[in-house]
């Protein structure tokens, strides 16, 4: 059956909404395999790519060019920094790598205070625009004595969103492992809010969604090279009750809608 999947996918193009550099060579065979057209580009926090933003613009300088406008990039801030070096920063990568959006990782350490984050999004704003997307990786690190995915984890993201919702976001991972079951409820109080569907570990919260909004707010993510691409893609094909074109517009073309 997965392989029958497969078959089915050079029919048209994908729109990869989250992607991880690996070698040139098995990110081209990747792409090609599975008719990705269009992809978003992502910092790593597994190569310390946000401990170390300068060597990730080096990094990806050859995506950049190999790839002109199929690669959309994310650059990411330095919550070590202060506003003025972040929109240096921010700048350096604009006309490096063109970034179209920022992503934000829970290992930065940044606090989840309105008055705290505010200079950093305000120096997005200003370099990137108000409508630029923010990805948020949403599995925060687990405290040993409050166990696993504690409830004040799980709200994180929600936090965020109020905080300034002049933005769009991604919610990234399908919610993670805490959040994942209620999506729903993030969709319903934010309209800017969207999700990336890599690592859901079950389908139904995705249906959920569309049954609920539509299927305009899920964005489909291979999460690679640390997913299998075959299994995210399935886990879009073999969503339940799920019509072909809604299947299809969260593959392809709602991606190509937001930006």
């Amino acid at each position: 059956m997965i392989k029958e999947y497969v078959l089915d996918i050079p029919k048209f193009q994908l729109f990869d909404f989250h992607r991880h550099a690996s070698t040139i060579e098995e990110f081209d065979k990747n792409l090609n395999e599975f008719n990705i057209g269009r992809f978003c580009l992502m910092p790593c926090h597994q190569t310390n790519d946000f401990q170390n933003l300068s060597s990730y613009i080096e990094k990806i300088k050859p995506y950049r060019e190999k790839y002109k406008e199929n690669a959309l990039i994310f650059g990411a801030l330095d919550f070590a920094k202060d506003k003025e070096q972040n929109s240096t920063l921010l700048e350096k990568q604009k006309r490096a790598l063109d970034i179209k959006g920022i992503k934000l990782h829970p290992e930065q350490g940044f606090i989840i205070n309105k008055k705290a984050l505010k200079p950093y999004f305000t120096t997005i704003g200003d370099v990137l625009g108000y409508d630029a997307p923010i990805y948020i990786h949403t599995d925060w690190p687990l405290l040993e004595e409050k166990g696993y995915a504690p409830d004040l984890n799980k709200d994180n993201f929600d936090k965020i969103v109020s905080f300034f919702p002049e933005f769009k976001y991604i919610m990234g991972h399908a919610g993670g492992s805490g959040a994942y079951l209620n999506i729903w409820k993030s969709c319903k109080k934010f309209p800017n809010v969207y999700i990336e569907t890599s690592m859901a570990p079950v389908t139904s919260p995705l249906e959920e969604v569309i049954w609920k909004f539509g299927p305009e707010r899920l964005l489909f993510g291979s999460n690679y090279p640390f997913c299998a691409t075959s299994i995210e893609i399935v886990k879009i094909f073999s969503l339940y009750k799920i019509c072909d074109e809604d299947k299809r517009s969260i593959l392809q073309s709602n991606a190509e809608v937001l930006f």
